[in-house]
């Protein structure tokens, strides 16, 4: 009898459509976004979470959105209200993070409270343009702010915005400017002059802005020889 079970559980493995009983299962898991897009409508941005509400913000900031509409679901205030929460977010996101403190102005807000969400609607000023704004080269230290401006040299470009993840006590504005300097004098680059903004202006994160004065055709055709 149990030499009959054991051939039997054998041939029902062998047969098509038949899932082996030692198979093992397996899950899949997706990464939480801190907000995402409203499914029945794309331009609307949905957040859960205080942090959610600010890369919502962030969000809009990077795409130069000049309105936009966040709704919180399930939402608990970090500061007692959700208005006051919202005003909170938009000061961080225009004082504290680099690319808001680079290229936000302002940011304007209404709350109305539903029954399922609170509906944020936000308008935003910027003092730099949406082509500046995607402009903007990531970095993760001051460090690489010469090598990427190697290849930037040939245009002569008046403004090079470069956003620094990790930035260290050794790095300042003159460290910033002498870099800049001694690159354009390697490469023989006819640089006038160089002014470096830090955004903002105390952080580990940062925006490094450069404006670069070049010296005219004129002028170079004047320059001594080397």
């Amino acid at each position: 009898m149990r030499l009959l079970t054991l051939l039997l559980t054998a041939l029902l493995l062998l047969l098509p459509g038949c899932t082996p009983l030692l198979e093992r299962s397996y899950s899949s898991v997706t990464p939480h976004r801190p907000f995402s897009d409203e499914e029945e409508n794309p331009s609307i941005l949905r957040a859960e979470t205080y942090q959610g509400l600010v890369s919502a913000l962030l969000y809009l900031v990077g795409q130069g959105k000049e309105e936009g509409v966040i709704r919180l679901y399930q939402y608990t205030s970090l500061t007692g209200s959700a208005a006051s929460d919202v005003d909170a977010a938009c000061l961080e996101v225009t004082q504290e993070d680099p690319l808001g403190a680079y290229a936000s102005d302002y940011i304007r807000y209404d709350v109305e409270q539903s029954v399922a969400y609170y509906e944020v609607r936000v308008s935003l000023a910027y003092t730099k343009s949406a082509e500046e704004i995607r402009s903007v080269i990531s970095v993760t230290g001051s460090s690489a702010i010469a090598q990427e401006l190697l290849t930037l040299l040939p245009e002569r470009p008046e403004k090079v915005a470069f956003r620094i993840s990790y930035f260290t006590d050794s790095d300042s504005i003159e460290s910033i400017r002498q870099s800049v300097e001694q690159v354009c004098q390697e490469q023989q680059a006819p640089l006038a002059g160089v002014e470096v903004r830090l955004y903002p202006e105390t952080g580990q994160q940062r925006l490094v802005e450069l404006l670069l004065n070049w010296v005219s055709e004129t002028e170079e055709e004047a320059l001594p020889l080397p």
